[in-house]
């Protein structure tokens, strides 16, 4: 068996552990790590796909396309600035975080959460850590990008997850992730490097998984990172401008209004 076989394998076991029967959200940002997620989702349970953005952002216009060609229902959630800066607040309130950059990453999360219909939501957390998916790993060598994926990983376990805990349970919500069953991360953790990264290919046997359940042009998606896709760091460096100040700062003042 192939490593993206037993990955697939894995994968379907996971999915089968921890699946809603009564129905799930995805996190569905229309790239590789989600579409994958739902795929398999819709196999075992009624799913729905949930797509949040600025308008016209590459998230919402990913998000769309990809959900047409898997044929799931999907809903797009646009974020008008006025929203998103709200949503800061109560990130804020729930995380203790003011980094702009955390806060951007998980504004998507708080809008599924706030909006679906379903209790459980699934994200596709873990596989970017797991699978060499950062473009900063592409220069290091391989000692340094194995420690640099341990490093992230445990910061997502230890600070993100918690994070997205509070953020959806806020809203009675529970996300659960496939990719970071235990049984997968200790199978992915076995595999060789260049699995994972083939030259600059980054996720490559995530890929081949993809390509293994004839998800098309899926497999090859690049993503962008949410805060990036979502637009949801555009609109608070617009925010920021028209206020005559940095975006570090405007999380500054809205973290006095919490």
């Amino acid at each position: 068996m192939s490593h993206a076989e037993e990955l697939l394998a894995g994968l379907r076991k996971a999915v089968s552990e921890i699946v809603d029967p009564e129905g799930a959200g995805v996190l569905f940002s229309g790239g590789l790590d989600s579409s994958i997620v739902a795929a398999l989702l819709a196999r075992q349970s009624p799913v729905t796909l949930y797509t949040v953005g600025t308008e016209e952002s590459y998230d919402i216009r990913a998000g769309r396309e990809g959900a047409e060609f898997l044929g799931l229902p999907w809903k797009g959630i646009v974020v008008q600035e006025d929203e998103l800066l709200d949503a800061v607040r109560h990130i804020i309130r729930l995380t203790g975080t003011v980094n702009p950059i955390i806060i951007s990453f998980e504004i998507p999360l708080f809008f599924v959460s706030k909006h679906a219909h379903e209790r459980v939501l699934f994200g596709g957390q873990g596989a970017d850590e797991l699978f060499a998916g950062y473009a900063r790993y592409v220069d290091m060598e391989e000692p340094q990008r194995m420690e640099e994926m341990d490093r992230d990983m445990a910061k997502l376990m230890d600070e993100t997850l918690a994070h997205e805990t509070a953020i959806a349970g806020s809203f009675g919500k529970e996300v659960r992730y496939p990719y970071l069953h235990p049984h997968v991360i200790d199978m992915v953790r076995r595999m060789p490097m260049e699995e994972k990264m083939s030259g600059e290919v980054r996720k490559a046997v995530l890929r081949e998984v993809a390509r293994m359940m004839e998800l098309g042009d899926l497999a090859e998606k690049k993503k962008k990172a949410a805060q990036y896709g979502s637009g949801s760091m555009r609109t608070m460096k617009a925010a920021a401008k028209s206020r005559g100040t940095t975006v570090r700062s405007l999380v500054l003042e809205l973290s006095q209004e919490v």
